[in-house]
C-alpha cells in the first residue's frame, strides 16, 4: 500500500471546553463587543467562547483554504464578507484552528477594514509553523507534531473523505487498513458502516462484489 501518511486526531468535546476554557483564562478581564465567527471552522468554537464571555453579538465570516478533508485547496480567500458595521467596537475573531496562518490572517483584515477599535484573535489550536500566531489560543503545536485534528463538528464530513480517499477498489476491511496506516485512525464498526451507508446512498461509492469503487 503506497502512500504519503497523514496522521489524524479525533478531538472530544471535553478538549473543546477545556480549549475554550483556556482561552478565556487568558483574555482574563478584557471586555469585548462581539465575536467574528471564521466559518466553517470556527463557527462552533465562536459560539462556546462567546457563551462563556456573555457575548450575545454574533457576527459571520467566510474563508475558504482547505478542500478535501487533509488537502490544502490553494490560497486562502474570503467567499463571505463581514455585513456588520464594527465602528469604535472591541472585536475578538475566532477560529477553531491556526495552521497556515492565511484564513486567520485574512479575516482579520476583512474585520479591520469595518473600523473596529481593538481587533484580537483567538483559536483552540495554533501550528508554531503558521505564518501567524492568533493572540490566544489554548494549545501550541509543534511542527513536527502537525497532524489533522478531526473536530466533533466536522467529524462525520472527515470520515467520509477520508473513507472516500481509501476506497479504491479494496474492501471494507482493506479501506479500515488504510485509515489506521495512512491516518492513524480507528473508529467503530457502528460508526464506519453508517458512513459507507451514506456514502452509497448519497451516490458516493458503489459496491460491487465487496469492492468498494469511488463514483
Amino acid at each position: 500500500m503506497d502512500f504519503q501518511k497523514v496522521p489524524s486526531e479525533v478531538v472530544s468535546w471535553e478538549e473543546i471546553e477545556r480549549w475554550a476554557e483556556i482561552i478565556v483564562e487568558k483574555i482574563g478581564d478584557f471586555k469585548f463587543d462581539c465575536v467574528i465567527s471564521v466559518i466553517r471552522g470556527g463557527l462552533v468554537p465562536s459560539r462556546i467562547v462567546a457563551d462563556y464571555l456573555g457575548i450575545k453579538d454574533i457576527f459571520t465570516l467566510k474563508t475558504e483554504h482547505w478542500g478535501i478533508t487533509a488537502t490544502p485547496d490553494g490560497k486562502a480567500r474570503v467567499t463571505y464578507p463581514i455585513v456588520k458595521d464594527l465602528t469604535g467596537q472591541s472585536v475578538l475573531v475566532v477560529d477553531d484552528i491556526t495552521d497556515t496562518g492565511q484564513s486567520l490572517g485574512l479575516a482579520i483584515e476583512a474585520t479591520k477594514q469595518k473600523n473596529p477599535r481593538i481587533v484580537k484573535s483567538a483559536t483552540f489550536l495554533y501550528i508554531k509553523k503558521a505564518a501567524m500566531a492568533p493572540d490566544y489560543f489554548a494549545e501550541e503545536i509543534s511542527a513536527e507534531n502537525w497532524k489533522w485534528f478531526i473536530f466533533p463538528w466536522n467529524r462525520r464530513e472527515d470520515l467520509r473523505n477520508l473513507i472516500l480517499d481509501c476506497s479504491n477498489g479494496g474492501t471494507k476491511e482493506d479501506i479500515a487498513s488504510c485509515l489506521a496506516l495512512k491516518y492513524d485512525l480507528y473508529i467503530s464498526r457502528r460508526e464506519f458502516d453508517e458512513t459507507f451507508s451514506w456514502l452509497e446512498h448519497h451516490s458516493k461509492i458503489r459496491i460491487d462484489n465487496g469492492k468498494i469503487l469511488k463514483i
